[in-house]
């Protein structure tokens, strides 16, 4: 022991310092080594579905307007003079999609008219699993027109029905959502160990948020790949997340609540007790129970009760003075007593875990913040193809100039190339 402490003894300061700060920049590079490993058979497994995510994502942004756009007579109406502006009772209405229904069809949900020439959408669906959308103008209760969409049908006949089934269920119902939802958190670790290999060392920050001028091929790539992906991480991380919340939404809450106990689940209704002889309580009503409670800004949908203690949840938006990011009342109502069961929006008292769940969609579709946020959205669906072809072809050219042993430059790859 002597020995050993008189031989470090007998070693001098400056070099002790120099040994120990090569060992501690051996140790980052080879952790760092190991960060580019990952994130390189990240972005092979799943950066394929980036591309689909980001581009149908950056579609669905405006799928409202595109949608109607391509089936003006189906989704448009005039609005009749006689009218004075004002629409058919909801029961009118649904009773009109109903009609033109398949028998046996169960209502699940309901979207008011995005406008003054909008229709109504009324979701159905059918114990074969089957599908149906009834659009009904609202001035006269007539339908419009049906989309159907049926559990043997791979791909739907309409063009934004086709983005959307292939942008959260890659065509393969529930399993393709477990699977999208699977890509998406493989997806969102991606981005965290590029921030990881990303990290400037040395204080280059400068260097680090810009595209230099290229004196290789290789740089040029690098660097396209580097600032696609750091300017849109916040807006892909957060748009990713809320995906996996809307195809595993009950997972989702449960960790939700590990952190925020507080937390509340979905709402249901009691127990049902005795059967008093009163009728269930209609979409209309509740409807109207929630307009007379909560009467500031506009319907949006009510959702119908789903199973015996489901509830109607009516969603109002646009509510003045609520929120200048997100303005959404959603009211549960007890579908047997018609009593206010819930009420969430931004002005009401909720844990931080309800207040991060809420915002999943409005960040999601990037209606938080309006065209603004919309537009950040869709810009950021259109860098995803960038940054997965970039990443590609960087790594196709290692992989080649490995095997030629050359670099595609001629020369052999240098060790920073190497690790990239």
């Amino acid at each position: 022991m002597s020995h050993e402490v008189a031989g470090q003894d007998s070693v001098p300061l400056p070099s002790r310092v120099a040994a120990a700060r090569a060992g501690r920049h051996s140790r980052l590079q080879l952790g760092r080594a190991l960060w580019v490993q990952v994130h390189l058979y990240l972005g092979l497994s799943a950066g394929a579905l980036l591309v689909l995510f980001g581009l149908t994502g950056s579609l669905l942004v405006f799928w409202q307007e595109i949608d109607e756009w391509l089936n003006p007579a189906l989704l448009t109406v005039p609005v009749p003079p006689e009218t004075g502006g004002n629409y058919r009772s909801w029961g009118a209405i649904l009773a009109a999609a109903e009609s033109a229904a398949l028998p046996e069809s169960a209502i699940t949900q309901v979207y008011a008219p995005a406008g003054s020439q909008g229709v109504a959408a009324v979701y159905l669906q059918h114990p074969s699993k089957a599908w149906q959308r009834v659009y009904v103008d609202p001035y006269r209760a007539v339908v419009t027109g049906i989309r159907t969409y049926g559990a043997g049908e791979l791909v739907p006949m309409y063009l934004m029905d086709v983005v959307f089934q292939l942008h959260y269920a890659l065509f393969l119902g529930e399993r393709g959502m477990t699977a999208a939802a699977i890509g998406a958190l493989l997806l969102i670790l991606s981005l965290v160990t590029g921030l990881i290999v990303w990290w400037p060392r040395g204080g280059q920050w400068r260097q680090a948020f810009v595209i230099r001028r290229p004196s290789r091929p290789f740089r040029l790539l690098f660097d396209l790949h580097k600032t696609a992906s750091l300017y849109t991480c916040l807006v892909l991380g957060a748009v990713l997340l809320s995906g996996v919340y809307m195809n595993m939404a009950d997972p989702f809450i449960r960790v939700t609540q590990l952190f925020s106990p507080a937390t509340r689940g979905t709402v249901t209704a009691p127990e049902p007790g005795a059967d008093s002889g009163a009728p269930p309580v209609s979409a209309e009503r509740a409807e109207a129970i929630a307009a007379s409670r909560y009467p500031e800004g506009s319907l949006a949908w009510i959702t119908m009760p789903d199973g015996p203690r489901g509830v109607y949840q009516i969603v109002r938006q646009n509510v003045p003075r609520l929120s200048p990011f997100w303005s959404e009342r959603i009211v549960s109502i007890d579908p047997s007593s018609g009593e206010i069961l819930d009420v969430r929006a931004p002005d009401t008292r909720r844990s931080a875990g309800e207040t991060f769940i809420d915002w999943q969609w409005p960040l999601h579709s990037g209606k938080a913040f309006g065209w603004g946020g919309r537009l950040v959205v869709f810009v950021a669906g259109l860098s995803c193809p960038v940054i997965y072809v970039t990443g590609l072809l960087m790594w196709w050219r290692k992989r080649r100039g490995r095997k030629q042993g050359v670099s595609a430059s001629g020369l052999r790859p240098t060790s920073k190339e190497a690790a990239r």
